[in-house]
């Protein structure tokens, strides 16, 4: 293992509130498997459907967006048997077959049934081609030990290399559709990347804007290009946040997000002025966080978030 997919495992491990130094293992225990469910895609707007996650862990919200010529899917769900699920619902929505697949991060429930939309051209950022390239195999199995159920989804996954590769921003033009991309990296990861339907003002955020869930920091994360991204997405001026996993929402969720890195960097660096090491700020701040936002999910993620900030 190099030290690049390493740090990414650690990053992962502080993310999933377990040990960087143990195995990730067993996580699920009795949680439900990771299967995106048939029958529950909803439409949001004129030319948006999403297939939401049901609030299963390890299930993305995947996006099907609707144009004259052509239908684009976000995300694909873990491993082909939840692509399959995802082709069967987009041909219930629409007359076209998939024409373009893009996944908002390298992770496998996001990116492991690519194969199955043999016919869709794959448009990935060439950092997040980096990250499937370098990343995913060693994730692919980290993931695979989590549960029998995902190693089930996961067994014989092949890896699918991105078709038509941008740097920073490309546009899809699906027939009165236009859809942008954008690559925002390094926040969740180094090649996150967001869609954002222009007619319909629907912004797909992945893992970087998440309603009432505290963000996830990896050992790469970094703050600033975090904040950054924020002022990114707000130009865009949606009207709706689809966000990876979790409720839909709107664009207050890109404010609440911005306020609490903003007041939380701003405590580190009161902090690490009185000369505090980062885990005595781990220690102050995150129960601080905690309270302050009660009705937030997986406090667990402040402690990463609150390392970034000390390092950074």
């Amino acid at each position: 293992m190099n030290q690049t997919t390493a740090t990414w495992l650690a990053g992962l491990a502080l993310a999933l509130g377990t040990s960087a130094g143990a195995p990730i293992v067993a996580r699920q225990g009795a949680a439900q498997p990771p299967i995106i469910k048939a029958g529950t895609t909803v439409k949001v707007s004129d030319h948006v459907w999403v297939i939401p996650d049901g609030n299963v862990g390890m299930v993305p919200n995947v996006g099907i967006v609707v144009g004259s010529r052509a239908t684009l899917v976000v995300d694909t769900g873990m491993g082909p048997k939840n692509a399959e699920t995802v082709l069967a619902e987009v041909a219930k929505v629409s007359r076209n077959a998939p024409g373009y697949l893009v996944t908002t991060h390298f992770h496998p429930e996001h990116t492991a049934g690519a194969t199955v939309f043999k016919d869709a051209n794959y448009v990935v950022s060439r950092i997040q081609q980096q990250d499937l390239d370098e990343l995913e195999p060693q994730f692919i199995g980290s993931f695979s030990n989590m549960s029998a159920a995902n190693a089930d989804l996961l067994r014989d996954v092949v890896i699918r290399k991105g078709d038509t590769l941008f740097d920073r921003e490309y546009t899809i033009d699906l027939g009165g559709v236009t859809v942008r991309l954008l690559a925002v990296g390094p926040t969740h990861t180094r090649g996150d990347t967001v869609a954002f339907v222009e007619p319909d003002r629907v912004l797909f955020s992945g893992d970087v804007v998440m309603g009432k869930n505290f963000l996830s920091f990896s050992n790469q994360s970094s703050p600033s290009a975090w904040l950054k991204a924020f002022d990114d997405l707000d130009a865009f001026k949606p009207l709706k946040v689809v966000p990876s996993h979790r409720e839909m929402g709107d664009a207050s969720f890109i404010a609440a997000d911005r306020a609490l890195l903003t007041s939380l960097r701003a405590r580190v660096r009161e902090l690490k002025a009185q000369g505090q090491t980062a885990p005595q700020m781990v220690a102050t701040l995150r129960p601080e966080f905690q309270q302050k936002y009660a009705d937030w999910a997986n406090p667990n993620r402040l402690d990463a978030t609150i390392r970034a900030m000390a390092a950074e």
